[in-house]
């Protein structure tokens, strides 16, 4: 049995009608409704889907102690750069160094300029002496140094996690 009242149509259940009129709030609830179960179950699926929560959080990075050669394959008086491990090994005659490539203004990877002798940042200008020491731009310290030291082997090994003063050198 159907009534009508104001333009709204009412359909009883027994007779197999609707249970939903189409009005802009039903709709709205429904899109609601619809965005609220999609967000719980993605957060589900992050949680026991693959790669969620039972699976491990392991970051394989490379080792940070790792060797560099022997100091016969470094020129004296020069800068190598290792860029996969993101560090400069500076020799001064008998002396190494073990410098970091990362900027300490922003981040960005210091080059150094052999007509200079410098290391300069192309990002925002910073600009480091030979020794990691900074002069210009807006770096607000020197580079970082890591450890270096010769193992039994007479190899120099390099050890990025241990950050050293500017003074410390190894002397071969």
């Amino acid at each position: 049995m159907e009534t009508k009242e104001k333009g709204k149509v009412f359909t009883s259940e027994s007779e197999g009608g609707i249970w939903f009129t189409f009005s802009r709030r039903n709709i709205l609830t429904l899109a609601g409704w619809g965005l609220f179960f999609a967000a719980i179950g993605a957060y589900l699926s992050q949680i026991l889907g693959y790669k969620g929560f039972f699976y491990p959080k392991v970051l394989f990075e490379p080792s940070p102690r790792f060797s560099v050669g022997e100091p016969r394959y470094f020129p004296e008086n020069s800068v190598t750069t290792l860029k996969s491990r993101k560090m400069f090994v500076v020799r001064d005659g008998n002396s190494f160094k073990a410098i970091s490539v990362v900027c300490q203004h922003l981040g960005c990877a210091v080059e150094f300029s052999k007509e200079k002798n410098i290391f300069e940042c192309p990002c925002h200008g910073s600009k480091y002496y030979r020794n990691g020491v900074n002069f210009a731009g807006p770096a607000p310290r020197p580079l970082n140094h890591f450890e270096i030291v010769l193992d039994d082997s007479g190899k120099l090994v390099v050890d990025t996690s241990k950050v050293v003063p500017i003074e410390t050198e190894l002397i071969v």
